[in-house]
């Protein structure tokens, strides 16, 4: 058993980033402690975004706290909305602690969704990819050409079922961008793209106009789902804080989503 400040320690210890501010980089979501429930920690809950189901989730396995991906977004007017007093409420009321790790757990260089989508698809992370400017993705490269086929295969099992596939290069793919979740690229990014010579680009979600972009430069891109490319650092996350306070439950609690 150890207590929530001491978890907050080793967790800031664990992914925090001291060459990036995130307040900056992400400043409509928390990366460390949210809310701070009852100080004894036995049991710690996993999962990928806050929402008022999974706070039950984790009431209902006598969780004491929560790690998650996604954590509160805080309304920017003054006045709070019901659904957010709510899940804060709940939160309050069990005596619930909530950690939220949002940027961090996508650039993190070990427990990063994206170091992650390029260790499952056997691509060696070599330095981030920036996206608007600030270092959210990864960049990995294969030792050895791989099909697309082949790509696809080694991530079904982490992908979505509604998993969307562009396939305009299908061989000899050497280099790949990671950026899970809502990373799909913007026009003024496709040139940069083809300056780095990337192959593949792999996200969660698509915008309407990637198709043609994508068809046009001749790169192909996967985007497994949101919620499924996301399920993949707050998982090493949880594997490791399992690992290191052995004495210490852990539990995933799974919400699932296809987008």
């Amino acid at each position: 058993m150890i207590s929530v400040k001491e978890l907050a320690k080793y967790l800031t210890s664990l992914l925090a980033m001291k060459e990036i501010d995130t307040a900056r980089v992400d400043p409509s979501m928390a990366n460390g402690l949210v809310i701070e429930g009852t100080n004894e920690v036995k049991k710690i809950g996993f999962g990928v975004s806050a929402s008022l189901r999974l706070f039950e989730r984790a009431k209902e396995t006598s969780c004491d706290v929560l790690v998650v991906h996604h954590s509160l977004n805080f309304p920017s007017a003054s006045t709070y909305d019901s659904l957010f007093q709510k899940r804060i409420g709940f939160l309050i009321k069990n005596n619930l602690s909530l950690f939220g790790y949002h940027f961090l757990l996508d650039a993190h260089k070990e427990f990063g969704n994206n170091v992650q989508i390029l260790n499952i698809i056997g691509a060696k992370p070599s330095y981030p990819y920036r996206y608007r400017g600030d270092p959210w993705g990864w960049i990995g490269f294969f030792e050895k050409r791989k099909t697309l086929r082949s790509i696809v295969t080694s991530m079904k099992a982490y992908m979505s079922r509604r998993t969307v596939i562009y396939p305009f290069k299908s061989k000899n793919i050497t280099r790949v961008v990671a950026l899970s979740g809502k990373g799909a690229p913007y026009a003024g990014s496709m040139q940069e793209l083809l300056d780095q010579e990337i192959d593949l680009y792999i996200t969660g979600e698509v915008h309407e106009w990637n198709r043609e972009l994508f068809r046009e430069a001749g790169i192909s891109m996967i985007a497994g789902g949101h919620y499924a490319t996301e399920t993949l650092g707050i998982k090493s996350l949880m594997e490791k804080v399992g690992r290191e306070f052995s004495g210490m439950e852990v539990v995933w609690l799974d919400v699932p989503n296809d987008v």
